[in-house]
């Protein structure tokens, strides 16, 4: 029976076949010199490593159907179909070349077409031949046309770069398929194919540019598939194909390419090579020995009921062939199809062949030493498996012995996600084992673009490049993963290694990681936590190593405005306001704050006290309170001042008494208001002064005494003289004492004594009442003697240098007296002032209102010792300054302000930036050491910083932060992002700018949010109608040609 119509319709919607065997390359005229025997098989794979040959580059994304060539610099040159899956008719071919033995692969290319572009030609059945002048000849399919030509493409190369004029041989008119091209000694291309599975061959004697015409050499035309063309050292043609008609692989053979012998059947079972299934086709393999001329074909064959390999050869050109023999050693029922021989100097025969004895496809190997009789333990030559699941890894590949008899294999590869070109040859490279793992063990790790979980241990050849890499951060979840820190060879986290010729692990060590998160409660009033020292305003979010430890810090009493702030009340996990956290795993922070509003609290005039919630304060203060509370204050009336002076409560401001309750519900300045009375001291050495007492400040009062005399006794007496201190007049009653301070009436009065003037003769005069010390005439009625009496006194001077003397003058002899000065505080120029030291000289003492005391027993001079002090001005537009005051000349002094940050209104705050003046530094809490050589200021400068609050819809976008105002902040977001499986394309900024560019700049000049917006992506894909009708059509005329084939009669033998 002929090869089933259903076949056929696979055949064809595939479109295009690639020929079975790529070993074609026979090297004609020169001597083969010493080459040594080929070893046979051991128990360790010679074929090692396998090497990827196709790059990625293609925009196709699978590659099958290998053909190669080695010429005699050992240059090895590989072509291959490129195609879209993995039943799929050809598209392009492709081609690449090694210099180094398959180490290394130059680029891959796709190869040139014969027609126009516009006609939207394709191809397939790539092969290669090496003519005697070492140029590559590569043929291929080029059919499926817009103007319905099919053909072959030639072209060739000597070095795998320059490909020179593509050559175009136009077919007979079917579908050509299943091309094969040798070179023959004399450089004649032999080319064979089939259409609509018809034999042709033709040949070319100017390297494709013009071609003979088409022959056929099958006896019985028809059922040819897969016709594989050969040359001997002396020129005759061979041929070989298997006749799916009959079942049976053919041979036959011509000195010239015209006349053609009888058709000769190799294998010796009739019928015996019917293939299997739909792809697995007994396409024959044939190969010539270099040295003796014996001609070897191998083919699949299910004489046994399964496929296996067998092999026949001739050593009389054809005429006879051998007993059949099989290659495989499986005796199972598993399959071995699609094989490919060669034979070396050594007249070794090679052969390899597609197996899946082992429950997937692979690629393996035998070799036999005489001639085909037996075969060696057949060895496994691809180190991965092809899955199963692959019904047709291409149609054929190549095997190839080079000059030194090393032997080399070429083939379709599924160990990927796709189809690739994979090479080995034996015997294999020197190898080492590399081991790529992580710490810990079992992450992902991606070894030359390959994911597999570690450890992954691979064969590499020593001194080859591979890239090594990882993925960070790997997750573990929404709050855990794991963040890549380093590998053990000190590399980049994706980086080459050179494999040395020991074995070798690399390690790629991992962080765990926790995600936590740390918010404050209220949030938008410019609140700030501390994160291991860093602020933040808003929801914050870290990835913290495990068993790390970090700070969290809530500052308290954080001023949002002039009248509010905000204080610690707690954290959630319980902790103190400043205190460490370790992360063993997801933690969940926040901080609440609780608003306090300011009471302030002052007193007119100042300096008197006031009491809250019974604490005594003596100056203006700001009390901070929660809404809704209630706070006790109270006065104390009166209250003493400087002597001499009270004050007496009048009222609050708020109309309370004055110990009143304050509901507290807002903001508020409550002032105590007093007024001033003065005290009125009046003194009489008579008893009846009045007017002492408390009088209201500006009334206006008098001093009075009852006595104008007052007896001391026998002609003695006190008469009143007037008023002194601070008050005036010589009336009992004082004249009007204005009282603007404390105020003294000294009432005075004078000694008199009574002068009695008698005599027993005449008029006496001068009796009467006479002042102290007062001299008066005397009757001289007789001699009188009046003698007037002295006292000694010596002067205090006092140098007072800056001041100004209080108790300088003249003092009785054996007096005490005491040196004082105006005042122990003297101003100068600006910001500069003198302050008493000590007293020295006749004095001693520290206080300048009065010396230790001074005996005045002779003239006494007092100096005084002064010291210079400078004043430092502290001046802040915010928050308040510590520091500001006098410092001795000399000294150094530094300047404060009570924060670093201070919140001014919602997404705004000021930053402390700096000292200015007679200050520097950039430290708010302290300035640089300020010498104080003279009058100093300082300045405090800040900067002013609006909240950036950067949102998405999808994902984050980074750059939410505090800026400083007037900076151009750059966002970017990325124009994809994927969320619950959904990708979404970005579309604009939305907010304080908008845009639809990714990259955006703002200019801060206040607050701002800007939102990052989203669309989804939609999801291409689907079969159009119009290509399922094109399926549909193709198929009903495959099913057409299925039939007319199916009712050919059956070949005779």
């Amino acid at each position: 029976m002929r090869l089933v119509p259903s076949l056929l319709v696979v055949l064809l919607v595939a479109s295009v076949f690639v020929v079975s065997n790529g070993s074609n390359a026979l090297s004609i005229g020169r001597s083969p010199g010493a080459h040594p025997a080929s070893p046979a098989p051991t128990a360790v794979a010679p074929f090692y490593p396998n090497v990827k040959i196709t790059d990625g580059s293609s925009p196709f994304a699978w590659q099958v159907e290998p053909t190669m060539v080695i010429n005699e610099t050992g240059t090895i040159f590989v072509g291959w179909k490129e195609t879209t899956g993995p039943d799929t008719a050809g598209v392009r071919v492709g081609a690449s070349y090694s210099t180094d033995q398959g180490l290394s692969w130059a680029p891959n290319i796709l190869m040139n077409q014969s027609h126009p572009s516009n006609l939207q030609c394709q191809n397939s059945d790539p092969w290669m031949a090496l003519a005697p002048d070492q140029r590559v000849q590569y043929a291929y399919l080029e059919f499926n046309c817009n103007d319905g030509t099919n053909g072959l493409d030639v072209s060739n190369t000597t070095n795998g770069q320059d490909w020179g004029t593509v050559h175009y041989k136009l077919g007979g008119g079917g579908l050509t398929d299943k091309d094969s091209i040798t070179v023959a000694p004399s450089g004649r291309i032999y080319a064979a194919w089939d259409e609509a599975n018809f034999m042709i061959v033709s040949w070319s004697d100017d390297g494709g540019s013009t071609w003979a015409p088409f022959h056929n050499p099958d006896d019985i035309p028809g059922g040819v598939l897969g016709a594989v063309v050969k040359t001997s050292a002396n020129g005759t043609v061979y041929l070989t194909w298997w006749d799916f008609g009959s079942n049976n692989i053919f041979f036959d053979w011509s000195a010239d390419g015209n006349t053609w012998h009888a058709d000769k059947r190799v294998n010796d079972v009739l019928g015996s090579a019917p293939g299997q299934g739909s792809w697995q086709l007994a396409i024959p393999a044939m190969a010539i020995d270099p040295v003796t001329g014996a001609i070897y074909i191998a083919w699949p064959d299910s004489r046994n009921g399964d496929q296996d390999i067998f092999m026949s050869s001739s050593t009389d050109g054809g005429i006879t062939w051998s007993a059949n023999h099989r290659v495989n050693d499986d005796s199972g029922s598993h399959s071995q199809w699609m094989v490919d021989i060669a034979v070396d100097y050594a007249s070794v025969v090679h052969a390899a062949w597609e197996d899946n004895r082992n429950g997937a496809w692979n690629i393996f190997y035998s070799n036999s030493t005489d001639g085909g009789s037996t075969w060696a333990t057949n060895l496994r030559v691809s180190t991965q498996d092809t899955p199963l699941s692959y019904d047709r890894p291409g149609d054929y590949f190549a095997i190839e012995a080079g000059l030194d008899n090393t032997v080399y294999v070429v083939w379709t590869d599924g160990r990927g996600s796709d189809f690739d070109i994979y090479y080995a040859r034996s015997p294999g490279f020197p190898t080492s084992t590399v081991t790529v793992t992580t710490d810990p063990v079992g992450l992902p790790v991606t070894v030359d673009g390959v994911t597999s979980k570690a450890p992954v241990a691979t064969a590499w050849i020593v001194g080859s490049s591979h890239t090594v890499s990882v993925a960070s951060p790997i997750s573990l979840g929404a709050t855990a993963r794991y963040v890549w820190s380093n590998w053990s060879d000190g590399g980049a986290i994706s980086h080459s290694i050179v494999v040395g010729t020991a074995d070798a692990t690399v390690t790629a060590s991992f962080t765990k990681q926790y995600q936590s998160q740390v918010s404050l409660i209220p949030t938008g009033l410019g609140l700030i936590v501390l994160i291991d020292s860093m602020p933040y305003t808003a929801t914050a979010s870290f990835w913290w190593d495990d068993g790390s430890v970090h700070q969290v810090e809530a500052p308290t009493n954080q001023t949002v405005s002039t009248d509010v702030r905000y204080v610690w009340f707690s954290w959630s996990d319980g902790g103190s306001a400043v205190h460490s956290v370790t992360a063993t795993a997801a933690l969940v922070l926040t901080a609440t704050f609780t608003e306090e509003e300011a009471m302030r609290v002052s007193t007119t005039p100042s300096g008197t006290t006031f009491a809250v919630d019974n604490t005594t304060y003596s100056s203006a203060t700001t009390f901070w309170f929660s809404r809704d509370t209630y706070h006790v204050v109270s006065i104390v009336t009166p209250q003493t001042g400087v002597p001499g002076t009270r004050y007496q409560f009048q009222g609050w401001s708020d109309g309370g008494a004055a110990t009143h309750v304050v509901h507290f519900t807002g903001a508020v300045s409550l002032v105590a208001n007093f007024s001033a009375e003065y005290y009125l001291n009046v003194s009489s050495l008579v008893s009846g002064a009045g007017g002492s007492g408390w009088y209201p400040a500006g009334a206006t009062v008098t001093a009075t005494v009852s006595n104008q005399y007052y007896a001391q006794g026998p002609g003695e007496r006190l008469a009143f003289q007037g008023w002194s201190g601070n008050a005036t007049g010589t009336h009992l009653t004082s004249d009007p004492i204005l009282m603007d301070g404390p105020k003294t009436a000294v009432a005075q009065y004078g000694t008199q004594f009574y002068l009695d003037v008698s005599s027993a003769y005449g008029t006496v005069l001068g009796a009467d009442w006479y002042d102290d010390v007062t001299s008066n005439g005397i009757a001289m009625d007789r001699s009188k003697i009046a003698t007037a009496v002295w006292r000694t006194q010596y002067s205090l001077t006092i140098q007072a240098g800056p001041g100004t003397a209080a108790t300088a003058g003249w003092y009785d002899a054996g007096a005490t007296a005491v040196a004082s000065l105006a005042s122990g505080i003297v101003p100068g120029a600006t910001g500069t002032r003198s302050v008493f030291v000590s007293w020295n000289g006749d004095a001693s003492g520290t206080d300048p209102a009065g010396s230790r005391p001074i005996p005045m027993n002779g003239p006494r001079t007092v100096g005084t010792t002064w010291r210079t002090e400078y004043e430092l001005r502290i001046t802040s537009a915010y928050g308040s300054v510590v520091g500001a005051g006098w410092y001795q000349a000399g000294s150094s002094a530094t300047a404060s302000v009570n924060a670093s940050v201070i919140g001014t209104a919602a997404g705004e705050r000021v930053v402390f930036a700096g000292w200015t003046g007679d200050a520097a530094g950039d430290a708010a809490y302290s300035s640089s050491p300020i010498l104080m050589s003279g009058p100093r200021t300082a300045n405090a400068q800040w900067s002013k910083e609006y909240f950036l609050q950067v949102d998405s819809d999808i994902g984050t976008v980074d750059g939410s932060g505090w800026y400083r105002e007037g900076a151009s902040v750059q966002l970017h977001a990325s124009t994809e992002a994927t969320s619950a499986g959904q990708t979404y394309r970005f579309s604009g900024w939305s907010g304080g700018v908008t845009s639809a560019d990714a990259s955006v700049t703002v200019t801060m000049t206040g607050p701002m949010t800007v939102r990052a917006k989203w669309t989804t992506e939609t999801v291409l894909g689907g079969l159009s109608g119009t290509v399922l009708g094109l399926i549909l059509l193709v198929l009903g005329i495959a099913l057409v040609i299925g039939l007319l084939v199916a009712s050919r009669r059956r070949r005779k033998e």
